[in-house]
């Protein structure tokens, strides 16, 4: 077991006229918080900060907090924002016919200082749905995504989002050789299923 700050952002949209629920998990340098309400501190720091990646279709409905690192772990904090009635949409605005069908998505990516064992950089992926297609180009992200995209992204990297926590990889701290996000549409196969337990 080793000690680690680890944030998943649950959210849902509609996807073929049925809920959809998907997630992104972060780690981050520094040790985890404490107490409950610092972890939904935390949690709201990071929502506020992400939601600006999607459209208003999307909310925010629940996270969960890993103060472990170890495969399997489990969560030692969670909050579920659809019994609280407190869930929060997406903020990114684009024209309806912009937006991302379901299973579309935008990546950014961070560029570690380390290689594989065959010497290949090896990166760190975030993918996020429910954001817009250039309506010039619909293999490529519009330039309001890009925009949120890029914002977010250099939040993460220089820790801005929360005055100071710095994404990392699951395993180890890391230090980045850049970020940016893909200029292309590309897919993530959703998979409908309930909530977590």
């Amino acid at each position: 077991m080793a000690t680690a700050c680890g944030l998943v952002v649950t959210k849902k949209f509609t996807y073929r006229d049925q809920d959809e629920y998907w997630s992104n998990k972060y780690w981050f340098q520094g040790a985890p918080p404490g107490p409950s309400t610092e972890w939904r501190s935390l949690f709201d720091l990071l929502v506020e900060a992400e939601r600006h990646c999607y459209t208003p279709s999307t909310t925010v409905t629940g996270g969960y907090g890993y103060s472990d690192n170890s495969e399997g772990a489990h969560a030692v904090w969670s909050v579920d924002l659809e019994a609280l009635g407190a869930t929060r949409a997406g903020s990114l605005v684009i024209q309806p016919e912009e937006r991302m069908s379901g299973d579309q998505c935008g990546m950014f990516e961070f560029q570690t200082q380390r290689k594989n064992s065959r010497g290949k950089w090896v990166y760190l992926r975030k993918y996020m749905h429910d954001g817009g297609v250039s309506g010039a180009d619909v293999d490529r992200i519009s330039p309001a995504t890009e925009g949120v995209y890029d914002t977010f992204l250099n939040a993460l990297k220089d820790g801005t989002w929360s005055s100071g926590r710095i994404i990392r990889s699951q395993k180890q701290d890391e230090t980045f050789n850049w970020g940016a996000r893909s200029p292309w549409v590309t897919t993530r196969t959703l998979k409908r299923r309930g909530k977590r337990p």
